[in-house]
């Protein structure tokens, strides 16, 4: 028998090369050097060769009917915001790794592992190599959650996270299977060849096994964006894991699935992902609502913005329920949002970290809500940043979150699905409380917070969240040159 091997084009995988070659070479430089800024400056000047070479290819692409990836505009735009996600993960992690008990000589190949991860992920067009993907992220991930060796709660996250995390990849590979069972193949786009010679959505009927599998994937996938109901770990692995390390998981590893879903539902299930929106209209309602509810209750800054992030995922289910081209658009737009703004709000905090660390939960740390009170009096910097962090998450005017916001509840309304957006807004409402309450106890009168010990953060890193704050409110007055970017990211996509 013939084996056929699907076709590698070795220059349109050239970033990911990149990535991958530099995170092993990193952890060469780590054995010969022992020096964690050495290791740090070989996967920068990594990750910035691979968004150099990510640019050149915007506007490119390969014929990829028989390739495990896809090269286009989608998969670019996605590269290089992983890219960045990355270099402002390491830049914030840099005095973070010094001031706290993380081995910055495996710390910083590891998120060079997970980006390529991520990046493969959104750039699958075959099912195995969407699990692969997914697992090198996810392994990528554990590891980096539990890279606080000698805190106990750092290694108490790990453990929760990868017990949840292999429940979900068992769910995932069983629908995997199921799916290949039904359709006899594991290329996306064979796969929507044989789903729409059936007729569309009769094809669901047709073959059950597909429905389960369906079903089965997108339980593991919720898993893995921390969609309820499938959001129990994310509280205690975001409040366990070093700060920097829960922007990451925040941010790129949840628009790393996301994005992958989005591309399932236009290619291979979109013959079928009209069965899918009253399933995912309740979802989305239980998870802005659930989300911003127990946000609400919560202490322990860390843990009210895992919450907080399980409601924006609430929001980006109510754009993708309309799957138009404006929803993919709004899904695409706010991602891009939420990176920056998850990105600078954790980053605040990791910056707030006092040398030395600790070993028990929050000790080192500056992770209860009483810890921020008069902040803007003693570090008025990374309070003012906080602020606009918290002032975009809660979709205020003239930040890129209210911008974010408006297209998502547009695409839903624009699509007939008025009540959905009447229910993102009230909760979007409710979020005002506990982001602005943290906002106003930062600038309250000055009481029992304590001088910083210094250092606080590096210069570098204070520089990037300097940046972050004024794209924030940059993107919020002007998004029109990111808003043209993503229309041909969404016109790829859709031509597939």
């Amino acid at each position: 028998m013939e084996i056929t091997f699907p076709a590698v084009n070795i220059d349109s995988t050239m970033p990911q090369l990149i990535v991958a070659l530099f995170a092993i070479l990193a952890l060469l430089v780590e054995v010969f050097s022992r020096s964690p800024r050495m290791v740090f400056a070989t996967c920068l000047v990594g990750l910035h060769i691979a968004l150099i070479r990510s640019l050149m290819q915007w506007g490119r692409g390969i014929p990829y009917e028989s390739s495990l990836l896809a090269v286009d505009g989608y998969t670019t735009f996605f590269n290089i915001l992983f890219i960045l996600i990355a270099m402002i993960t390491m830049a914030i992690s840099l005095s973070y790794v010094e001031n706290t008990r993380v081995d910055g000589g495996k710390y910083y190949p590891l998120v060079l592992f997970a980006t390529l991860g991520m990046m493969l992920l959104v750039s699958s067009m075959d099912l195995l190599m969407m699990f692969l993907s997914l697992e090198l992220l996810s392994i990528s991930m554990y590891m980096l959650v539990g890279s606080q060796r000698d805190k106990w709660v750092s290694t108490e996250a790990a453990i929760k996270y990868i017990l949840t995390g292999a429940f979900a990849s068992g769910f995932l590979l069983f629908g995997i299977a199921l799916v290949y069972g039904a359709t006899g193949t594991i290329s996306f786009s064979k796969m929507e060849s044989i789903l729409g010679g059936l007729g569309g959505a009769g094809a669901i009927h047709e073959l059950p096994l597909l429905q389960i599998g369906i079903a089965l994937m997108m339980v593991g996938l919720g898993f893995k964006i921390a969609m309820v109901p499938f959001h129990m770990w994310a509280p205690d692995v975001y409040e366990g894991a070093p700060t920097p390390i829960t922007g990451l998981l925040s941010t790129g590893s949840k628009i790393a699935v996301i994005a992958l879903i989005l591309r399932l539902f236009n290619n291979p299930f979109i013959q079928v992902s009209s069965q899918w929106v009253g399933i995912l209209w309740v979802l989305a309602v239980l998870s802005m609502t659930l989300g911003n509810v127990a946000a609400l209750l919560q202490k322990n800054v860390k843990r009210m913005l895992a919450y907080s992030s399980i409601a924006h995922v609430g929001y980006l289910l109510v754009a993708f329920i309309a799957l138009s081209t404006r929803g993919m658009e709004a899904i695409l737009l706010y991602s891009a949002f939420y990176a920056v703004m998850g990105l600078a709000a954790f980053g605040c905090i990791a910056s707030l970290t006092r040398a030395g660390g600790g070993t028990t939960a929050g000790e080192g740390e500056r992770l209860k809500a009483e810890d921020y009170t008069s902040l803007g009096y003693t570090q008025p910097v990374q309070a003012a940043i906080l602020s606009i962090c918290l002032l975009s998450l809660a979709g205020i005017p003239l930040t890129a979150g209210f911008i974010g916001k408006l297209y998502l509840f547009g695409a839903a309304v624009n699509a007939g699905f008025v009540g959905l957006a009447v229910i993102a807004v009230l909760n979007s409402a409710v979020s005002l409380y506990y982001y602005l309450g943290l906002m106003l106890r930062m600038y309250a009168l000055p009481g029992r917070f304590a001088p910083m010990e210094e250092p606080v953060g590096s210069l570098f890193g204070k520089l990037v969240l300097l940046v972050l704050g004024v794209t924030i409110i940059a993107l919020g007055i002007y998004p029109t040159p990111l808003v043209g970017v993503i229309k041909g990211a969404v016109t790829a996509l859709s031509a597939l």
